[in-house]
């Protein structure tokens, strides 16, 4: 992601993370974000980016770690094992308004079918 080969529903280089996850769904993550940060190549790939988790189930977490961020420039990644817990749902949806309502009705079009085109990451495996 952080070549600008990846861009978001308007066309802008996606720069920034915001990883939606609670429990297992947090700490795997976490655990690769903090081992990669001993790489001092993957340091120097990643300045001037920001990965931030929304881990808890407080609802000013969402308010918080959006402070600074760019919607057309923040890829959102929900993980979740079966994607019904209902903190990590809910904070999904208050993503989903935040960027929507921040896009056109053109490009929240573009990132509805930017969804459907890719999955989320799941424990889930497929039948």
């Amino acid at each position: 992601m952080y070549s600008d080969e990846h861009v978001g529903a308007t066309g802008e280089p996606l720069k920034d993370v915001l990883a939606i996850g609670i429990g297992g769904s947090f700490l795997g993550p976490l655990f690769v974000h903090t081992a990669l940060q001993t790489d001092p190549e993957v340091v120097e790939f990643a300045k001037g980016h920001q990965l931030r988790f929304l881990a808890n189930v407080d609802p000013i977490d969402v308010a918080r770690n959006i402070i600074g961020l760019d919607p057309e420039t923040t890829c959102v990644v929900v993980v979740s094992k079966t994607f019904t817990t209902a903190e990590t749902m809910l904070k999904a949806r208050a993503l989903w308004e935040w960027i929507s309502s921040a896009l056109s009705l053109l490009k929240s079009l573009a990132l509805i079918l930017l969804m459907h085109l890719h999955s989320g990451i799941s424990g889930e495996q497929p039948q």
